[in-house]
């Protein structure tokens, strides 16, 4: 049992910073702001970081001298969450801090949210005219025959028909001829937007949210169970008592991070660049961590 004394307030801002990083790296992966500025995220890392403040000054004080150097005054009995706290969030972190990476702008969101409500989606229209002669793609090994032509289609926006070419579409196993209805993608209420065969608004959405299942969750479950078999309740025990040379380090290096997201976040850039500092900051949950344990070691 680890006899590091704590408080009330120690206790509070030491949960506080937790509920509000969570909440932080929730609303990042649940996607809570579609494109910049990233509020909610931003909101809940700032009241994380004021508790982590917080969490600080209360375990200087609680002692009333220097840096808790005083003998405990109570035993502190093991808390079982935080290995599993460390091992899976500072993986799910690292994840949540790549997706700030990828988040779109936002023109472009409030360009899609613009699509969206104008009813885009999969729609059948007709083959007006061929533009030019179909080309014959012979079978392959990693395709069909297929044929690829320009044509001319009539689209019924809200507003009146329209004739728009499409250049290149593929059909299969007969070239389209006038009066075939092929599908496409685009806005009924938006005569302006994007009419093609592949879908241009929730496209790269679906692609990210597969390659999230099938590429990156599992990995984020590995690494996970590995950090948790190498880390015990007993481990953690000289983590939890407030050493300077151990929290200070490691708290400076998470607010770094915070401070690297909040170009593309709140969508500003500095020197020139948002997205590279996004990047930096994904790795600082790692690194925070591991000067915390190394450092703990040569001080417990």
């Amino acid at each position: 049992m680890d006899r590091s004394g704590g408080t009330a307030a120690t206790r509070g801002f030491g949960w506080g910073m937790v509920v509000g990083a969570v909440g932080a790296v929730g609303c990042s992966l649940g996607g809570v702001s579609a494109y910049p500025p990233l509020v909610p995220e931003v909101a809940l890392a700032g009241v994380s970081a004021l508790c982590a403040a917080g969490w600080v000054t209360a375990s200087y004080r609680a002692r009333g001298r220097g840096p808790l150097d005083a003998p405990p005054r109570k035993d502190r009995p093991d808390n079982r969450v935080l290995p599993y706290l460390f091992a899976f969030g500072i993986p799910v972190a690292t994840v949540a801090a790549f997706l700030v990476v990828l988040t779109p702008s936002g023109a472009r969101g409030q360009w899609e949210e613009r699509m969206e409500a104008a009813g885009y989606g999969e729609y059948a229209v007709p083959v007006v005219r061929l533009a030019g002669k179909p080309e014959y793609v012979p079978e392959g090994e990693d395709n069909d025959p297929y044929y690829l032509a320009d044509v001319v289609v009539r689209v019924p926006f809200r507003d009146g028909p329209r004739e728009v070419t499409l250049e290149g579409y593929s059909t299969a196993p007969e070239p389209p001829a006038p009066g075939t209805e092929l599908t496409v993608y685009y806005a009924p209420g938006a005569s302006d937007g994007p009419v093609g065969e592949h879908d241009e608004v929730g496209g790269a959405g679906s692609i990210l949210s597969w390659a999230m299942a099938i590429w990156v969750w599992p990995w984020v479950i590995i690494a996970g169970c590995c950090m948790k078999s190498y880390m015990e309740v007993s481990d953690l025990r000289r983590m939890r008592r407030f050493r300077p040379a151990v929290h200070l380090p490691a708290l400076g290096i998470l607010l770094a991070g915070v401070v690297l997201l909040l170009p593309k976040a709140l969508e500003f850039q500095v020197a020139g660049y948002d997205e590279l500092p996004a990047f930096v900051a994904a790795f600082t949950p790692a690194l925070a961590l591991t000067w915390a344990a190394k450092a703990s070691w040569r001080t417990y």
